[in-house]
């Protein structure tokens, strides 16, 4: 074999060699060619960050990471700059880039998981998820830091009920009992009981001093669930000889009732007694069949009031009309605080006394009952405060008086009745009486308990009937001053409008006359300088036709 024969195999060995290394090789050559083709959504022109995004999963999830942190963020365009600057890229790259990876995800269907797993780890963080931007707010964290401190105190409650479960009871319901007591405060003032539960509670009472709304609502509140019941016992009748009561009239002489709604009608007192300056208290026990009659009284002198309406413009008249005239001033003053029920505004601090009275619709539209509740230290349950409802009972004034009876003073009162669930059984009466020499007013308080009824303390019962006369007397004195400061007031203005008055019609008589004066000298002035005057020729133009010619011939 030649040597050119040789070299022609030679060479075919090679290039079959040759060729059977580029079949192999072409797979990989265009495998490598595909996964480095440039992608056109990377260009900056279609929104890009100008290269490719990692393939790996993990990468694609921290650049999601990144962009719900950045969501989550106060301010999330200074973290994306700040974000940027760090990595040494612009904010436009980097919010480009975290787009498109959203989209990538979101095409593929990998968006909606990897987002919860996401939201999970950075809630874990503390971070919070989604793209809620105010959940990163400071509300948001002062919520986050107040649950943390809930769940905080709730493991160490645990911890510490499983270590010391008696201690742990013990102080739970003194927290819970602390709460209630706050919360009940300004509402009833603690209410201890709310009725009378023999031999614990003897009636309703508060803890603390109850407001006077709350006793007001409350017993309205039992009024519509089924009416009042009087806690007064059954009425008694007792002869003159066991009675020895002063009455008003013969007929009354024979019995006297006690006991029921009105038995303080017969009751009296010494008013003779009564001072100025000081509240005089006179009690009677068991005695006629009550078990306990306390009366406090005291006089109110007019003479003040004859001084004020003397020196208002009053002094031509005689002491008698003055005195009469002041009488009648405090009168009316003192009827209008019993129409208005104004008995507790000045009491002493240390009694804490209120009074309210109120009106309650009965089954007929156009009747009302009136009640009254009444509070006061000391008269509750181991020396609280105690409330004490009541029920109008009878109203007298001049004209239901009876006028036979030529001692009785008394010009008008007031009486209620005590119901049930409360401290004491008896009848409240005010009353204003005079004086017999007319010099003043004399305001009383009488309670009255039968002999079967629940009595209260005589120390208390004392102070309780003080307290009001106290009050109405201050009350009393107050708007007579008043009511005379307004009458002197009403008569001063009366006296200047009256001025004005009188001032006005002399001033336009004057003008009036001046102008009658000048009419008369124009008309005297007239006829001195015109020679016709006085006589008047009619010009003929008010006798012609409507057509123009005269109605007559001449």
């Amino acid at each position: 074999m030649t040597a050119m024969t040789i070299k022609k195999q030679t060479y075919k060995a090679s290039l079959l060699h040759l060729l059977a290394i580029f079949l192999l090789l072409l797979p990989t050559i265009f495998s490598l060619e595909a996964t480095f083709t440039p992608n056109p959504a990377d260009s900056l022109e279609n929104g890009g960050s100008g290269g490719p995004l990692p393939v790996s999963a993990a990468q694609r999830k921290q650049l999601l990471e990144l962009d719900v942190a950045i969501a989550n963020t106060p301010d999330p365009s200074s973290t994306l700059a700040h974000v940027a600057q760090q990595n040494g890229i612009s904010a436009q790259e980097l919010a480009g880039m975290l787009d498109r990876n959203r989209r990538d995800l979101q095409e593929s269907g990998m968006l909606n998981e990897m987002l919860e797993g996401v939201n999970a780890s950075l809630a874990a963080a503390g971070m919070g998820g989604g793209r809620n931007v105010a959940s990163g707010t400071l509300p948001r964290r002062i919520l986050s830091v107040m649950s943390s401190l809930v769940v905080a105190l709730a493991k160490t409650t645990a911890v510490q009920i499983s270590r010391h479960p008696r201690q742990t009871t013990l102080l739970a319901m003194v927290a819970i009992l602390s709460l209630l007591t706050i919360h009940n405060i300004p509402k009833n003032g603690l209410v201890m009981s709310s009725g009378s539960f023999p031999p614990f509670s003897r009636g309703h009472s508060t803890l603390l001093e109850p407001p006077i709304s709350y006793m007001q609502q409350y017993y309205v509140d039992s009024w519509a669930r089924g009416k009042w019941e009087s806690s007064l016992p059954k009425p008694m009748k007792l002869t003159s000889k066991e009675g020895g009561k002063k009455s008003k009239s013969k007929k009354e002489s024979e019995s006297i009732v006690v006991g029921g709604v009105g038995m303080t009608r017969s009751l009296t007192y010494d008013s003779s007694e009564a001072q100025v300056d000081k509240v005089t208290v006179e009690t009677q026990v068991d005695k006629d069949g009550y078990s306990l009659v306390t009366t406090a009284f005291q006089m109110i002198p007019i003479d003040d009031f004859v001084e004020m309406i003397q020196k208002n413009g009053n002094e031509e008249k005689s002491a008698s009309e003055l005195e009469h005239k002041a009488m009648e001033c405090a009168l009316e003053s003192i009827s209008a605080l019993f129409d208005d029920r104004k008995f507790s505004e000045y009491t002493p601090e240390a009694s804490a006394l209120k009074w309210r009275s109120f009106l309650v619709a009965d089954e007929n539209d156009d009747d009302e009952s009136e009640g009254a509740v009444m509070s006061m230290r000391l008269l509750g349950d181991f020396g609280r405060f105690g409330i004490q409802p009541l029920c109008f009972s009878y109203e007298l004034d001049d004209e239901d008086i009876d006028e036979t009876d030529h001692d009785s003073t008394m010009i008008r009162c007031v009486a209620f009745h005590t119901l049930k669930g409360g401290h004491f059984d008896g009848e409240l009466r005010f009353s204003i009486d005079s004086t017999k020499a007319g010099t003043g007013v004399i305001i009383s308080v009488t309670l009255a308990i039968p002999n079967e009824g629940r009595t209260p303390p005589i120390r208390l019962a004392n102070s309780m009937v003080s307290s009001l006369t106290q009050s109405i007397v201050r009350s009393s004195q107050l708007r007579i001053k008043q009511s005379t400061s307004r009458r002197n007031q009403s008569k001063h203005y009366r006296a200047r409008a009256h001025g004005r008055a009188v001032e006005k019609r002399h001033l336009r008589y004057e003008q009036e006359k001046n102008q009658e004066e000048m009419a008369a000298e124009r008309k005297r002035r007239w006829k001195r300088n015109n020679p016709d005057a006085g006589h008047y020729r009619p010009s003929g133009h008010r006798l012609r036709s409507p057509g123009g010619t005269p109605n007559f011939v001449s």
